[in-house]
């Protein structure tokens, strides 16, 4: 009876012990950089850093198909990419469609892999706070608020000064966390 009852009591610390282990690796990989005045986050500012954009990249939505390979345009999901402006540019000047957003190439850190941006946020505000007051302060387009989750997405208007504005919008008061809202090609409908 006691071996039984020792051995219920440690298969259940086992348990314990892995879920407390599971639930530390799903929170150390939350996506959000969190700010000063969220104390309640999970992350460490330290631990997430704002991914690299590559700034002179140009990056297509191909979603016919139309646009070569070629030695310095690569293919990512729906999209071509050429890391230096070059073939790819001239096609693009030749066939500019002025609604299509400009995309650009966003790699993170500590990774080879390549996600694609359009320069949207995603921004986790404190209770209480108005969206559009924060669109209108930081001259950002809203696309989509989620208000039970106290969480917008927006649009900036281009990609020169997004590390400042994200930098900016981390020290403002009305917010929790900011993301960049990535494009992973890679994963493709459902």
């Amino acid at each position: 009876m006691i071996i039984k009852s020792a051995s219920t009591n440690l298969f259940f610390l086992l348990c314990v012990f892995g879920v407390f282990s599971f639930q530390e690796r799903v929170l150390s990989q939350e996506p959000f950089v969190p700010t000063e005045n969220n104390t309640d986050s999970q992350t460490d500012q330290s631990i997430y850093q704002l991914p690299i954009i590559i700034l002179q990249s140009v990056v297509i939505r191909d979603r016919d198909n139309l646009i070569p390979l070629l030695p310095d345009i690569k293919q990512l999901g729906d999209f071509k990419y050429e890391l230096m402006p070059g073939s790819l540019s001239s096609f693009y000047l030749t066939q500019a469609r002025s609604e299509e957003p400009t995309y650009k190439l966003v790699q993170e850190l500590n990774s080879d892999a390549y996600k694609i941006s359009d320069g949207s946020l995603l921004i986790e505000y404190v209770d209480g706070v108005s969206t559009a007051v924060i669109a209108n302060d930081y001259t950002l387009k809203l696309i989509l608020d989620f208000p039970s989750v106290r969480t917008a997405s927006f649009q900036s208007e281009n990609f020169s000064g997004l590390a400042e504005l994200v930098l900016a919008l981390m020290h403002d008061e009305r917010i929790n966390s900011v993301t960049l809202d990535l494009i992973d090609p890679s994963v493709g409908p459902r």
